[in-house]
């Protein structure tokens, strides 16, 4: 193949273990590569220390590559069908998982991960792995907890850059799904003005008001030709509107980060609950490059 012909392929790295979520990680990721005639690419980072043994054995002094491989086969092979695992190229690197993943993805289209991997507190909702995967990847990366029986892509905004380019990947998401486009803006009152409203009011009527004009602004800006959209405004929190959506949704999508006081956070408030309570999957797309 070309290097021509490759580039013009889009390509999903998903990262792989033998938990639970990983592999809904990998069904998921398998799935979309359909909708988008990705490449999948996944990768188990290993290490001497992180071995993953296919029979459940101990601690192999001798671990190398070849092991880190036959586990990984390993892993796909009972997770896709036969037609679906030949499909998925095996990347196995002797790398911290974070380090690993976020390398592997520095020139693909999509991140996907499970909610937790099989390290770590069992308790937690979401792995160090995915947060600091969450807190640094480049490409929007999915958060895949469990199935989702859902239906329609659900999409949070609020007037941000970050937010516009978070409804445009959900527009093209929702086109590929060939399923419905739900726009969220949730509001409070702000009486000091509170971005992305001007006003200095406790008037709620207006300020439910700003919140329709800001949803309508931000569907002008993108080609929704086609789709059929809802728009939805929220009195409260916008964490919470969208968590309570993702119960019948098939995705939900986020801006990494929002118009917060905090504008330096690496990961938003709103985009950090998502993905820790969503039912569904959840992509977090990161700001435009500046």
């Amino acid at each position: 193949m070309t290097t021509a012909s490759r580039t013009s392929v889009e390509r999903i790295v998903v990262g792989v273990d033998e938990s639970v979520g990983a592999r809904h990680a990998l069904q998921w990721a398998f799935r979309e590569s359909q909708l988008r005639g990705a490449d999948v690419v996944a990768v188990l980072a290993w290490g001497y220390l992180d071995q993953h043994p296919v029979m459940g054995a101990g601690f192999d002094p001798d671990y190398d590559e070849t092991d880190a491989m036959a586990a990984l086969e390993h892993i796909v092979s009972r997770t896709l069908d036969e037609t679906a695992e030949t499909l998925v190229e095996r990347r196995p690197v002797c790398e911290l998982p974070a380090k690993a993943l976020l390398h592997a993805a520095e020139d693909a289209d999509l991140l996907v991960l499970g909610a937790r991997g099989v390290g770590g507190f069992r308790g937690l909702l979401l792995g160090s792995v995915s947060q600091q995967c969450l807190h640094h990847a480049t490409v929007p990366t999915v958060i895949v907890r469990s199935e989702a029986p859902g239906q329609g892509v659900v999409v949070g905004i609020d007037g941000s850059d970050g937010s516009h380019a978070a409804l445009r990947w959900a527009v093209d998401e929702a086109r590929r799904r060939d399923t419905s486009l739900t726009v969220v803006h949730a509001y409070a009152i702000a009486p000091f003005g509170l971005a992305p409203y001007s006003m200095t009011t406790t008037d709620t009527s207006i300020i439910a008001k700003a919140a329709e004009e800001v949803l309508d602004e931000s569907i002008a800006k993108v080609d929704v030709e086609g789709l059929s959209v809802m728009r939805v405004t929220s009195a409260g929190g916008a964490a919470s509107a969208l968590v309570d959506l993702s119960e019948s949704a098939e995705l939900v999508v986020v801006g990494a980060r929002g118009v917060g006081l905090l504008e330096r956070m690496l990961l938003g408030s709103v985009a950090t609950q998502v993905v820790h309570h969503a039912s569904s999957p959840v992509a977090v797309v990161p700001p435009p490059a500046q």
